[in-house]
């Protein structure tokens, strides 16, 4: 293996991970995590999320596919263009709230078309086969309610015995179901001396299941009164709210783990399959706080059952990658589901400062029509003077500065009246004055953080080298004036190049982090400045002064959101005045620019240190 091949010993992780437990020639096993499906139907709930702006759902297929798509190529370095992307099968399904193993196969041009229930001579038809023969075992792990008696009959005497009950299909069809069961520990339920439950009561069992009927084993459990924990369909509804609210169970999870699989050599894998997955977290967690006697007295069982709780090597480790058209599609929701509320970073008993997001004005004006118009609700969001007057209990606020419609930060108002105070009206102006007065003058800092279209180097110089340096080109007002005094800081601080792929234009293959810090306060002036034929480094999504082609392709390929300029007060700082302390506030990163900043976490490794100097954390 590649020393540039990401290996863990650990569960799967949400940062677009896939953990690869084994693969052949032939096949590979896949640690599914809970909350995720195997394929996409109809009522995944994919669409869902998207409406409600939140991350779709990317099923296992595709992250499998794109995972060692992923890891191949690194292994390859220099020759990953080379690699196509492999498809792959799935050769069974788990529930979407379980986890464990999950087995596929790649599929080759004969399989292209088939599905998972092909009856068809291939690779993935005869792993079909193998698993479903009567020498497969697929050993899981479940976490049930009840402490493993029934009418008397005590389940954990018992050893493995066996649940033969019909189970009817999605189509109401009824089929045979067998399924070994093994109670190793359970648990009764104790209360204190008030009556509340200190100890709920629950066992952990062992399920093997002959056939692979739908919700076999939940169905099979649930039979015999011991319901999986967290199973909404088959289970108790109280208990599942009292383990989600009490004791930590995840709400999409369905406490059971495919812990163990074992096939028979067969064509596909000669020398057969002998895979184990450990024991996810969050059971583990569950276990080892509400129920450690139940864990200690199951771990001999576990250990001979070759079922593991912590990983016994490292594992392939993969990336997999959300479709840029559902990214897009997730963004504009998140604005058409925008709350109309504002976030608060820091408030003193003048003052406030609202974190400001792209695309919400920070007050109306003309061209976002008037405030009787019924078009501004829904071309315009609320603007910011409006969030902060509701999120402060009502008080109306004065703009001590401002942001452009499609930047965001940090932004910093001034209360407008003291409700104490007999002259509050001119006490409110001096107050806002005052502020006005602090953020103007010299000892006044405004940080801003800007994404540019550029690789840090224009007509011979090395910017990313020069450390802080002074610009003062003339910029132009909003009627086309030049104005002569007009002074920006720059730092350049990391940068990256995209390579150059076969067919793609040569533009939106560049960007760079830069620092901005303006003097004063003209019409644009940190984006006429970086745009300047002097810098050459365009802020990306600036439709006034940047260039349309490269933001098209950074809208399409890396998530630029539409009507967005990539420029963010990321940290505020204003002298004391008469009427409030010194103000040192920082905005983090807003949603969008960490999606985008995402594609590309090596430019963040090297921009981290050096805002890190500058008292900057993303």
């Amino acid at each position: 293996m590649s020393e540039d091949v990401t290996t863990t010993n650990s569960a799967p992780t949400d940062n677009r991970t896939v953990t690869i437990l084994q693969r052949g020639p032939k096949h590979i096993v896949a640690w599914k995590p809970p909350a995720v499906v195997c394929h996409h139907s109809g009522w995944t709930g994919s669409r869902a999320k998207l409406k409600r702006g939140e991350e779709p759902e990317i099923p296992m297929l595709q992250r499998v596919r794109d995972a060692l798509h992923d890891i191949d190529t690194r292994s390859v370095g220099e020759q990953e263009q080379q690699l196509p992307v492999r498809k792959v099968n799935l050769i069974h399904r788990l529930d979407r709230g379980a986890s464990g193993c999950l087995l596929l196969t790649y599929a080759d041009d004969a399989d292209d078309d088939k599905s998972v229930d092909s009856n068809k001579s291939s690779t993935t038809a005869t792993l079909i086969d193998a698993l479903q023969s009567p020498e497969s075992i697929k050993t899981y792990v479940a976490l049930v309610r009840g402490e493993g008696i029934l009418r008397g009959e005590d389940f954990k005497e018992k050893g493995w015995f066996e649940v033969s009950r019909p189970i009817k299909d999605e189509s109401g069809v009824e089929k045979d179901a067998t399924t070994l069961f093994h109670f190793i520990a359970g648990q009764p339920e104790s209360t204190d001396d008030n009556g509340v439950i200190n100890r709920a009561r629950m066992s952990i069992v062992l399920a093997r299941p002959m056939q692979g009927r739908w919700h076999q084993i939940r169905r099979h459990l649930n039979g015999i009164s011991h319901p999986i924990l967290g199973d909404t369909t088959h289970g108790h509804s109280k208990t599942n709210r009292a383990w989600k609210e009490t004791r930590n169970l995840p709400g999409e999870r369905i406490c059971l783990h495919l812990a163990r699989m074992q096939i028979p050599p067969n064509d596909e894998i000669p020398e057969g399959l002998d895979v184990s997955c450990p024991l996810m977290d969050d059971m583990l967690d569950m276990l080892r706080v509400y129920a450690p006697d139940v864990l200690e007295t199951a771990l001999p069982k576990l250990k001979e059952e070759g079922i593991l709780l912590d990983a016994d090597r490292e594992y392939e480790v993969g990336k997999y990658t959300i479709p840029e058209e559902l990214l897009e599609v997730q963004l504009k929701n998140q604005m058409l589901n925008d709350d109309g509320k504002a976030e608060i970073l820091l408030q003193g008993a003048n003052f406030v400062v609202a974190d400001k997001p792209p695309t919400v004005v920070p007050h109306h004006s003309s061209w976002t029509y008037t405030r009787s118009d019924p078009r501004r609700r829904w071309k315009e969001p609320t603007p910011m003077l409006q969030r902060v007057r509701d999120e402060t209990g009502g008080k109306r606020v004065n703009l001590i500065h401002r942001l452009d419609r499609g930047a965001s930060g940090a932004l910093l108002f001034a209360f407008a009246q003291d409700n104490n105070s007999e002259n509050s009206e001119k006490a409110s102006c001096s107050i806002t004055k005052a502020l006005i007065e602090a953020m103007q003058s010299k000892d006044a800092t405004k940080t801003y953080l800007a994404l540019c279209d550029g690789d840090g180097m224009w007509n011979g110089a090395d910017y990313l080298n020069k450390g802080w340096f002074t610009f003062d080109n003339p910029v132009q007002d909003e009627n086309g004036k030049y104005i002569e005094d007009c002074r920006t800081d720059f730092q350049f601080i990391a940068s990256k190049t995209m390579p150059l792929k076969e067919g793609d234009a040569d533009e939106g293959r560049k960007i760079t982090i830069v620092l901005a810090r303006p003097h004063t306060g003209r019409y644009h002036q940190i984006r006429q400045h970086l745009s300047s034929g002097t810098l050459g480094h365009a802020i990306l999504g600036d439709s006034s002064h940047g260039r349309s082609r490269t933001n098209r392709l950074w809208k399409k390929k890396y998530n630029l959101m539409k009507e967005r300029v990539c420029l963010h007060l990321i940290r505020l700082q204003v002298p004391a005045t008469d009427y409030t302390d010194d103000i040192d506030v920082s905005s983090p990163l807003p949603p969008d620019l960490k999606k985008m900043l995402r594609n590309f976490p090596d430019l963040m490794e090297q921009a981290r240190p050096i805002l890190a100097k500058e008292g900057i954390i993303v």
